[in-house]
């Protein structure tokens, strides 16, 4: 037909329509791969017209040879365009050849370049009204950001690609996809796997898009592993392969099949034949998304490590691990890994050790240049394996000290890194704000409508929070263990517990200058047991006299398992003063007071060592200026806060419909003291949105982010305001996790539902010690000791005291 075409226009003496067909014809070739005559259509249609349609005719055969691969012939033919284009002021064809180029720049891993030259195009697009144009290149801008790292700046241009695409009508799936794939690199693999399934939705309806579905459902595939989703990932897999071999696009059909290998790896049975596959693969690949190939190296590495293949593991380790000094922090950071393991395999202990720590060391960088706490949580997943390798060693054949260093190297990050400065944040106030008033709107009722509009203003304000940038020029702060033996003292004991996947909990005990390593119990055995200690003190907390004393009676001999399987032979080495806990993240909710060892102890739980020094050295404000706030609907509170406003008489009171949001976080600020009793939301879907209820609607973790100065000390009587979600290598994110981290120096809290009366009893024993000069921990001991019944008991066990202050 263009051949056709041609002809006839040559034979009208239409020269530049058989131009135009001629190029036409060479881009139809090109999509079919036959590159000769792809070439001899160009050269065709080079042949006659202008100066400024030949120049077209360059953009057209720029873009045709990017789509073969030839992306230096296909940069160099459209930069050439661009200046001719920009001469003769064609701005839309020239935004189309600096397009072109910026895809070839890519190609060639020119990132910088390549964003330079999108930036030019969305002013051409823009300047021209090509609106749908100027959000395809926002999107390419997008894909560059993710190339070189830039997590935030990637969500946030994506977040904006979607936004225009869905206000223009026409949302591609290759927006979606790329959504998915950012959003799990930056952690966030509960929301890549959403947008992942959005993808496939939009690709099976398009019947017409073979290539398009089979790439998509890759990369959906490999959102869904990633997200611990093993079966829907090898669905997806195999139907791309088997799509991928029909269409004879032999690229897709590899990536489908390390899918399906990863997926075997991910169950442990795997052979030689997986890893000679693997390593097939891996020697064939190309980053058709982020990093697969070097992914797809350190895969078949670690498969022929585990079947007994050591040359095949060095051959694939060593190529990835070249890689370890360029592109971005991910990809490097998983060439330290492969670094690591070769070390490994070589009997390399200080060097396996020492790319271990090189490559947290990117990942803190990576870490630092995220504005959102919650995105910085979560971006420590990418540190597990380096963290697991490094650990595993060191609890094999390391010292005490050594163990204790490596646990605090990678625990608890948002307390090691500097807090990101959010400074005030008009868009995020006023979102915040429509969220407590579409809360108000369900309690009054609850409705469809109203539950979708409360998602809608969620969504929007952590896309708008996930764009904020970090500050690399800060570093972590580093563990000194010096400084630990210095604020612990003679009498304070602490109980570092690091729990080894698949084996036992490791507990390293730091007491009058000495550490020790002991082995407690198997970590498979820890969930059931919590999860009961947990419910017997739930159940003793709310029922009657009578009820509460069997439960705690029951609870008992759990309790004495707990204990052992956490503590083992640690709890012969506690001495007689004050102990400060330090679990994993997920073990933060544990009734550490109810456990028979440290009940009669002065016991407060840290996220970290280096996070408890932090909170020890912490100068309380010289005004003891007190802040008492009463949420809505408790039943005793508002007795409670005028019982404690009689001894604070220059407290500053907010109850009933003077408790909003704005108002407390103003009397909060800067304080010696806040007590607030309210409910307590916990989400666990989405933990920057637990939140404490006041008059105005929900105080939430992104409330609390907006204070200047946090609370000195901080008591939270609602139910479970101690309980966060753990994320990324051992992160916790929540209300008392932000609250510690931006500085407040002790917290109460609670780790399962108390009644309103039960937690008011507590309460003021507390306040009466902190007044009287204790520190948190020494109070709840003796809000513990006071408690005479059953069900005071149970409440008091239920409290947290976390932190040092």
């Amino acid at each position: 037909m263009f051949r056709q075409g041609m002809a006839l226009s040559k034979s009208a003496v239409l020269p530049s329509r058989a131009s135009d067909l001629a190029a036409s014809l060479g881009t139809a070739l090109a999509m079919a791969g036959r590159r000769t005559a792809m070439a001899a259509a160009f050269a065709e249609a080079l042949e006659a017209g202008s100066e400024l349609e030949k120049a077209r005719v360059l953009v057209r055969r720029g873009g045709a040879k990017v789509h073969i691969d030839d992306h230096v012939g296909g940069y160099e033919d459209c930069i050439h365009a661009a200046r001719i284009l920009a001469k003769g002021r064609d701005t839309k064809w020239e935004a189309n050849a600096r397009h072109n180029a910026g895809v070839a720049l890519m190609g060639i891993g020119r990132f910088h370049d390549a964003a330079e030259q999108f930036v030019l195009v969305e002013r051409l697009a823009s300047g021209n009204e090509g609106h749908f144009s100027a959000t395809v290149t926002l999107h390419a801008r997008a894909d560059c950001a993710h190339r070189l790292g830039d997590l935030a700046t990637a969500l946030d241009l994506l977040y904006e690609a979607r936004r225009r695409y869905d206000a223009l009508g026409v949302v591609p799936p290759e927006v979606v996809r790329d959504l998915a794939v950012v959003q799990l690199a930056a952690g966030l693999p509960d929301d890549a796997a959403k947008s992942a399934d959005e993808m496939v939705a939009m690709l099976q309806d398009a019947r017409d898009a073979a290539l398009r579905r089979a790439d998509g459902f890759i990369a959906a595939a490999m959102v869904h592993l990633a997200a611990g989703h093993p079966e829907r990932a090898v669905d997806l897999a195999r139907k791309a392969a088997r799509s991928s071999k029909r269409q004879g696009h032999v690229d897709v059909e590899r990536h489908a099949r390390v899918v399906l290998l990863r997926a075997q790896d991910a169950t442990g049975a795997v052979t030689k034949r997986h890893a000679r596959a693997a390593a097939e693969l891996a020697a064939e690949m190309t980053d058709r998304y982020s990093s697969e190939r070097l992914d797809s190296l350190v895969l078949a590495g670690r498969m022929a490590l585990a079947t007994g293949l050591p040359e095949l593991a060095a051959q694939n380790l060593r190529e990835a691990a070249e890689q370890r000094h360029r592109g971005s922090a991910l990809r490097r950071a998983t060439a330290w890994y492969a670094r690591a393991l070769l070390a490994q395999a070589d009997g390399d202990r200080a060097g396996m050790l020492r790319a271990c720590a090189r490559g947290l060391d990117v990942l803190d960088t990576h870490a630092l240049s995220l504005g959102a706490t919650e995105l910085r949580a979560r971006a420590t997943v990418h540190g597990t394996d380096l963290a697991i390798l490094a650990t595993r060693r060191v609890a094999a054949d390391g010292t005490a000290r050594d163990l204790l260093r490596w646990t605090e190297r990678w625990r608890a990050s948002l307390h090691a890194l500097p807090w990101p400065a959010a400074g005030h944040d008009p868009v995020l106030v006023a979102e915040l704000g429509r969220l407590r008033a579409a809360e108000n709107v369900l309690t009054a009722g609850a409705s469809a409508a109203a539950e979708a509009e409360r998602r809608r203003i969620e969504e929007r304000i952590r896309r708008h929070v996930h764009g904020r940038y970090g500050d690399t020029s800060r570093r972590r702060v580093r563990f000194e263990l010096p400084a630990l033996f210095d604020q612990l003292g003679s009498e304070r004991t602490m109980v570092s517990i690091v729990g080894i996947k698949g084996e036992r909990f490791h507990v390293v005990i730091v007491r009058r200058g000495r550490v020790k390593h002991v082995v407690a119990g198997s970590v498979a055995d820890i969930r059931s047991e919590i999860e009961y200690a947990r419910f017997a003190l739930r159940g003793a907390a709310l029922a009657g006299a009578d009820v509460a004393e069997a439960l705690l009676r029951a609870a008992e001999p759990g309790l004495a398992r707990l204990q052992a399987t956490l503590l083992g032979p640690a709890v012969d080495e506690l001495g007689s003063g004050p102990v400060v806990v330090v679990p994993p993240s997920t073990l933060q909710a544990v009734p550490w007071g109810a456990l028979p060892a440290l009940r009669d102890r002065d016991v407060s739980v840290a996220p970290s060592a280096s996070a408890w020094i932090r909170a020890r050295c912490r100068t309380p404000p010289s005004r003891r200026r007190v802040a008492l706030i009463a949420g809505s609907g408790l039943s005793t509170t508002a007795a409670e806060v005028d019982v404690l406003a009689g001894t604070y008489p220059d407290a500053t009171l907010l109850t009933g419909a003077d408790a909003v949001a704005d108002e407390a976080l103003r009397a909060m600020d800067g304080s010696w003291l806040a007590h607030v009793g309210a409910h307590c939301r916990y989400r666990g879907d989405n933990p920057m949105f637990s939140a404490l209820e006041l008059a105005d609607g929900p105080l939430t973790v992104y409330d609390f982010e907006r204070l200047t100065s946090p609370p000195f000390r901080m008591v939270l009587t609602a139910c479970e305001s101690g309980v966060g979600s753990p994320t990324g290598a051992d992160e916790l994110l929540g209300l008392t996790t932000s609250l510690s981290a931006l500085g407040t120096a002790g917290l109460l809290a609670t780790v399962v539902p108390v009644s309103d009366a039960g937690s008011v009893e507590v309460s003021l024993v507390v306040h009466e010690r902190l007044r009287a000069g204790d520190d948190m921990s020494a109070a709840l001991l003796s809000a513990r000791q006071k408690a005479s019944t059953p069900v005071a008991i149970a409440t008091a066990w239920a409290f947290l005291a976390l932190g040092a202050g």
